[in-house]
């Protein structure tokens, strides 16, 4: 038994096991999905899913479906609001929606199941804007918030990491090929920020510039609108603006 696994508290581990079981796709479930989804008999999930509801952290309606609990979400708001990057990236997101009007977005990267999650999020202005919810993780690759973060690595270590990423064809211009994202990386590491037409969701492009601390990127800020207002030009546009205001922020920061 290693060392993590004398300093985890079980009943903790099993609680936890129900909350991740919940996902966009299954945001209800019955008892029998939950103990089945950690291995516990019902009556053991039973007692974890009645000391949750009490704390806030699920609930249950009248048909006997459990979901998330209100709680979460309050605990949501102090993790995004306490975070490194919001505190990197406050006046940059201000300044970046209060020139271009388009959603602008702060993800954090996880280098150890590289994945990227959305943290921070201001909605566009304009009628026809792109959307993505706060809390939504996926899989480091297609993206330029994926790029941007890659980037930022030294070569060497980014190329070892494109070699453990599976990359998943989103859409019809997703890049599946990593010789090919490897080629997108170097260009985004040239420029110092990345740009994607249509490759994370259709019709749909971006620009983004890494968030490094302590010389390491821990994430992206990026700005995502409708490809018709988002030709190339407008990216690197947008991506020489990003840039600058990330390394204003980042100059006043240690003033």
């Amino acid at each position: 038994m290693g060392n993590a696994d004398r300093h985890q508290v079980q009943s903790v581990v099993r609680a936890m096991d129900i909350m991740s079981s919940f996902s966009r796709i299954h945001p209800r479930l019955q008892l029998s999905e939950l103990a089945d989804a950690v291995g516990l008999p019902r009556s053991s999930t039973r007692r974890l899913a009645l000391t949750l509801i009490e704390g806030g952290f699920l609930r249950q309606d009248a048909g006997g479906f459990y979901s998330l609990g209100g709680r979460l979400l309050e605990l949501g708001g102090l993790v995004s609001n306490s975070s490194t990057l919001a505190a990197l990236t406050a006046r940059s997101m201000r300044k970046a929606h209060e020139i271009t009007g388009e959603t602008i977005l702060v993800a954090e990267v996880s280098w150890i199941d590289q994945s990227t999650l959305i943290t921070h999020k201001i909605e566009g202005l304009h009628a026809l804007s792109v959307t993505s919810p706060v809390g939504k993780r996926t899989t480091l690759g297609n993206g330029c918030i994926g790029k941007a973060a890659l980037s930022a690595l030294p070569e060497d270590e980014a190329d070892q990491v494109l070699a453990r990423t599976s990359l998943v064809p989103r859409t019809s211009q997703s890049i599946t090929d990593p010789q090919v994202l490897a080629t997108h990386v170097a260009r985004a590491r040239a420029k110092g920020y990345a740009i994607e037409t249509g490759e994370f969701l259709e019709g749909c492009s971006g620009v983004a510039v890494p968030i490094l601390t302590g010389g390491r990127p821990v994430g992206a800020i990026g700005i995502v609108a409708p490809s018709s207002r988002a030709g190339v030009r407008q990216l690197d546009s947008w991506g020489r603006m990003l840039l600058s205001l990330a390394n204003d922020e980042k100059r006043e920061k240690r003033a």
